[in-house]
């Protein structure tokens, strides 16, 4: 559906009201969902911010709400290419060239255009080559019109701000580096590098237990230059135990070609005589995951006390990429924790334990091995703050996952054909099973092309050319909500995920796997709706 001018116009209000009043309301959070339905609002946000850009007086707030909207438009475009959809990449490439020829036209403000190119980053979308080329002379024209703004391009320019950053980081390490990476989105290698070491001679003790941060960057380069900055500051003395133990525990999870120089750091730390701190003691509230959806996600939530300090964590996970993201919220008022697992109670939650937690952060950061994805540095603090050391990578195929799940492997013939017949009725009883369906451009292709076949025809030509092409991913998908399910204690249904994804491994014909004819049906329903609504 395409959206106007007049409808993001009427959603940025009210999303500035709630900056206005200090909070995010129900307000923005309905202006955040109204933008799913619209495919083109990415593109219509950005010429509304750089028409305001371009008045005589621009609204400085307004640009502001614009932006927002603008993040989380490319948030949704981020998970339309990552479903398939051709046009989606589209969209996004026409996003890219049209903030290029604004900057070409060098009619905007490059504070703004820079504002904008940042929320490519807050929505995990990549610049591509072309628009990242620009944010090195953005960042450079920035600096130029306001000396006192941080321009990126020296060390000195990192530490004559620092003491402000600081504070608007609260002085935590975690928050500072989470607040300078968003803010440099897009700057070249050498300038992350400049970055990095900037932190770790910077005297400030947050600032240089935030540098560790960028040995988890994606480029090689930078890894390594941070790695070289804290071997230097180790035979100093400058790496403070909580560092090291930091360094160690992230280790493993680089790629093989960035260890060797974290290495030559931790040895340098520890021929000083630094030793890594002991892992602070957890005291966890609450610790609950979502099931499986059908993109591949897991969501888990912590709430845990620091002394008296209320902490509530997040992690997300997703099949096909690695960790995605995660986090730590620290100082939350109890009744602020108690109506975030209030709003997240009409999606499905199920209880967890720190060992699942362990099993599927390893699998995932293995995952990110293959895919190149590298895994947030928030990750360390939400495994401290849940207690879990020593987490190592370790890829699980769906084969060894279910071989983890004892009691399936007890389960009888004559009771393995039952478990597959009934688990047609598994999505009555779990709201994560509504989002289990294929979409995509060869779905869409497919269905457009078989409009003329009903019913059983119809999905039965989706489980054959849709799905069979992807028997690992929902053998991944249904052994890992068998693993969740029976980890949480959640009855019996587990069961039904176990057969359903153990048949997938056998290589069962999939209309004998009820749960499959599910999926397929879904996928029939869900192209259909998508079709009526374009």
């Amino acid at each position: 559906m395409k959206s106007t001018s007049t409808v993001l116009t009427r959603l940025a209000r009210l999303v500035r009201k709630d900056f206005a009043a200090g909070r995010l309301s129900e307000n923005a959070q309905q202006a955040i969902e109204a933008l799913a339905g619209y495919d083109n609002a990415s593109l219509e946000l950005l010429e509304l911010t750089l028409k305001e850009d371009a008045r005589d007086k621009p609204d400085s707030d307004q640009i502001e709400a614009y932006g927002f909207l603008f993040s989380q438009a490319l948030e949704y475009l981020r998970y339309d290419i990552e479903e398939g959809y051709q046009s989606a990449s589209e969209r996004a490439e026409n996003v890219r060239k049209r903030l290029i020829s604004a900057r070409a036209s060098a009619g905007a403000d490059p504070g703004t255009l820079l504002f904008l190119v940042q929320c490519f980053a807050a929505a995990k979308l990549e610049l591509g080559a072309e628009l990242a080329g620009v944010v090195a002379t953005l960042s450079e024209d920035v600096g130029k019109a306001d000396p006192d703004e941080f321009s990126g391009t020296g060390r000195d320019d990192f530490l004559g701000s620092l003491n402000e950053v600081l504070a608007q980081a609260g002085n935590d390490p975690f928050e500072l580096f989470s607040f300078m990476t968003e803010s440099s989105a897009g700057l070249p290698e050498e300038h992350r590098s400049v970055m990095a070491a900037a932190f770790v001679f910077s005297g400030q003790e947050t600032a240089l237990e935030a540098s560790i941060g960028w040995l988890l960057d994606p480029a090689k380069e930078v890894r390594r230059s941070v790695a070289n900055a804290l071997a230097d500051a180790g035979r100093k003395g400058g790496v403070t135990p909580a560092m090291l133990r930091r360094m160690i525990t992230i280790r493993n999870w680089l790629p093989e070609d960035s260890r060797a120089a974290l290495d030559a750091a931790i040895v340098a730390a520890r021929k000083k005589g630094t030793s890594p701190a002991q892992w602070p003691d957890a005291d966890v509230r609450s610790l609950l995951t979502t099931g499986v959806d059908g993109v591949g996600a897991i969501g888990m939530m912590a709430h845990c006390r620091d002394k008296r300090r209320n902490l509530l964590g997040s992690l997300l996970l997703k099949h096909g990429f690695g960790i995605r993201d995660a986090w730590v919220q620290s100082g939350m008022k109890q009744k602020e924790i108690d109506r975030t697992f209030a709003e997240l109670a009409s999606m499905d939650q199920f209880s967890t334990s720190p060992d699942l937690i362990r099993v599927a952060v390893g699998h995932f950061l293995a995952l990110g091995h293959q895919t190149g994805l590298m895994p947030p540095f928030g990750l360390v603090r939400f495994l401290e703050a849940v207690g879990i050391s020593s987490v190592q990578p370790e890829f699980l195929s769906a084969t060894s996952l279910l071989g983890m799940v004892e009691d399936g492997r007890a389960t009888g013939a004559e009771e393995f054909e039952d478990l597959l017949r009934s688990g047609a009725d598994l999505s009555d009883d779990y709201v994560f099973l509504d989002s289990w369906f294929e979409a995509g451009d060869a779905v869409e292709v497919l269905t457009a092309s078989a409009a003329s076949e009903k019913g059983d025809a119809l999905v039965m030509r989706v489980m054959e050319k849709v799905l069979e092409p992807r028997r690992d991913w929902w053998a991944q998908l249904a052994a890992w909500a068998a693993y969740i399910l029976r980890q949480a204690g959640e009855g019996d249904r587990w069961r039904e995920f176990y057969a359903a994804a153990s048949a997938l491994v056998q290589g069962r014909p999939l209309p004998e796997i009820a749960l499959m004819k599910t999926v397929a049906t879904q996928t029939v329903m869900a192209s259909t709706l998508r079709g009526a609504a374009i």
